[in-house]
Formats: structure tokens, sequence, C-alpha cells
């Protein structure tokens, strides 16, 4: 196992700890045993992604709990048309998480669809839990705390529509088709997260500690991982040589995840903690 590999793994294994964090940040795990089940199954997933005699057994009970949340969801939207930007963010969040489960599953059992190399594999994983999950419901939470303009909700609608749109252009480009579509789908994703890192970095001067910290420490780190997803995605334009897959694993991932996955759901985790002990001062008057 190589050095990017390793670390590829590790930042997919605490994904679900971050899941779950916003789970319970929604109120999602206020039932006792669905909170020990679902944090049960994200640690039994981390641990198949590391260790190789746990894999794909390991990795199915995460798959199964974010595939019934998907349908939950979904169900909750056909029987409660959803209208609002920000519950629709919320809902593709919780769609496109299963499909990083499955794309992990492939990488556990060494499958390579369409030809796809086992990096890809991973890193397709990798992509569907921090850009197909916890970028949409970032984007939820900041449309749902704050009044935005038009070009700002265009920007939410590109990261919606831009998670899927970077996994057609990655296919695109395997299949040997014209490399322009590979970049226009980067380009849209990536303009669009820019929007919305410029939005944390507006929403960090109306909240308090420790969430403005979190807002401008991930808003800035989302700035400068998109700026880099933006060089990738031009490379059949504009060739520079270091913008390899080592090397964007090395910077872009790590401003994504640790920079501002985590950092931003925390922020958001201390945010709604604080609107609750608020919520009951205000009820004990």
């Amino acid at each position: 196992m190589t050095t990017t590999e390793l670390y590829v793994r590790g930042v997919l294994a605490v994904a679900p700890l971050l899941v779950c964090l916003a789970y319970k940040t929604e109120g999602a795990l206020g039932v006792p045993w669905v909170a020990r089940v679902s944090v049960l199954s994200g640690v039994l997933f981390g641990a198949s992604v590391l260790r190789p005699e746990l894999a794909v057994w390991g990795a199915v009970p995460w798959l199964l709990v974010t595939g019934f949340r998907a349908v939950t969801a979904l169900v909750t939207a056909v029987m409660e048309p959803v209208r609002d930007l920000s519950r629709v963010a919320n809902l593709a969040a919780y769609l496109y998480l299963p499909v990083g489960g499955m794309w992990a599953i492939a990488d556990q059992a060494k499958l390579t669809p369409l030809g796809f190399s086992g990096i890809i594999v991973l890193l397709t994983a990798v992509h569907f839990h921090y850009a197909g999950f916890a970028l949409p419901w970032l984007t939820g939470r900041w449309l749902g705390h704050n009044q935005v303009s038009g070009p700002s909700k265009a920007c939410a609608i590109g990261v919606l529509a831009g998670v899927p749109l970077v996994a057609i252009g990655i296919t695109s480009s395997q299949l040997s088709l014209p490399p322009v579509i590979e970049t226009g789908t980067a380009t849209i994703l990536a303009l669009s997260a820019l929007g919305v890192s410029r939005g944390y970095l507006a929403w960090s001067s109306r909240v308090t500690q420790p969430s403005r910290a979190c807002f401008i420490l991930g808003g800035s780190a989302l700035a400068g991982g998109m700026s880099l997803a933006l060089l990738y995605g031009w490379r059949h334009v504009v060739p520079i040589e270091w913008v390899t897959i080592p090397s964007m694993v090395a910077m872009h991932g790590t401003l994504n995840s640790w920079g501002f996955c985590l950092p931003c759901i925390l922020g958001n985790f201390w945010l709604g903690e604080l609107e609750t002990l608020e919520e009951n001062a205000a009820s004990n008057l």
C-alpha cells in the first residue's frame, strides 16, 4: 500500500464519524438505539477501510444505514414536497451518501468498474462522502441560516448538480471522450463551491466562537481546495507539471476534508448546541 493510498483510506475511514456528527446536529440521532447503530456501523466501516480482514462485510452495515436514511428522506420529500433550497440540499446529501458506500465496497472487493484503477475507485468513495454528503449538507445549513442572494442560490444549485457531474466528467475521460466534458463539469463544481466558501466566510461574522473560527478556517480551506480542483480540471488545456493525482490528494483532499468539512461540521454542531441552550433558557423565563 502506497503512502498516498494509506492517506486516502485514513480520510475515508473518519468520514462516517463526521456524517454522524452532522446527523446529530440536525437531531437525526435523538433515539438512543438509532444513534448507537449509526455510530457502530460507521466505526465498523472505518475499520473495514483500513483492515483487509474486515473488507466488504464490514462496510455493509454502513451502506444499509445510509441507504435506509436516503430512502426515508426521499419518501418524506415525496409525501411533503420540498420547495426550500436548503431542504433540497439536505435531501441531495442523503441521496449521494450511499453512492459513496457502494464505491467503498467496490474498492474493498477489488472491483474495477469501467476499467477504473484501484485508486480512482477509492477516491470516488471519498468524493461521495465529502463532496457528495458534506458539501451539500453544509451548503444547506448555510442557506437555512442566512438570507442569500440570487447568485448565492445559483452557487448552491451548482454544488448540488456539480457532485454527480464531476463523476460523469471523470467517467467520460475514462471512456476516452473529449476532455472538455471533465473540464466543464469540474469548473461548475469548483466555481459553485467557491461561492459557498464566500458564504461561510460572510456567515462567520454573524456567529459566536468557536463557530466563527471554524467557519473562517473552513471557508478559507474550501476556497483553496476548489481553486486546486479548477486547475486539475483544466489540466488538458493548461498543463501544470505538479497538478497530479498524488499532489491533489495531498493538497486538495486535505483542504477539503480536514480544512473545510471537519471544522464547518463542528462549527454547525456548536452553533446548534448554542441555539438549543438559548431556546431552553427562553422557555424557562
